[in-house]
């Protein structure tokens, strides 16, 4: 229940504070230090965008964000149906997606595509 209101606190507090804007949302270390964007350069931006509906604004801060939450979605769903579902189909349905989807070459998969998506967003804002 803790963590539930925790997370609702905090997408309130992105929902009605741009971080475009604002002097409490925390900045990017390695973008002050390089000039280069991080995989994470941007989300706190998409995030206020997406929960002030647009999409559009939040793909151009950081489109991975916004690409990962189906998949992460995904992930809470079936997470909290073989948790709470009894030993019938559900469960059984639910944990072979968790063993599809976020085995241990899910770890190797997103690694490489947010080494890619570094690369790709540097590389396109150096042309």
């Amino acid at each position: 229940m803790a963590a539930a209101i925790s997370v609702a606190a905090v997408l309130v507090f992105y929902a009605v504070s741009d971080p475009a804007h604002g002097k409490f949302h925390p900045k990017c270390l390695f973008h002050l230090l390089t000039g280069l964007e991080c995989p994470g350069c941007g989300l706190q931006r998409a995030l206020h965008c997406l929960l002030n509906g647009d999409l559009l604004q939040a793909l151009h801060y950081n489109a991975l964000m916004v690409a990962a939450i189906p998949y992460a979605v995904l992930y809470a769903v079936s997470l909290l149906a073989v948790r709470h579902a009894g030993d019938g189909s559900i469960r059984t349905f639910f944990g072979g997606i968790l063993d599809v989807l976020y085995r241990r070459n899910a770890a190797v998969v997103a690694l490489v595509v947010i080494c890619l998506f570094w690369v790709a967003r540097n590389f396109t804002a150096a042309f």
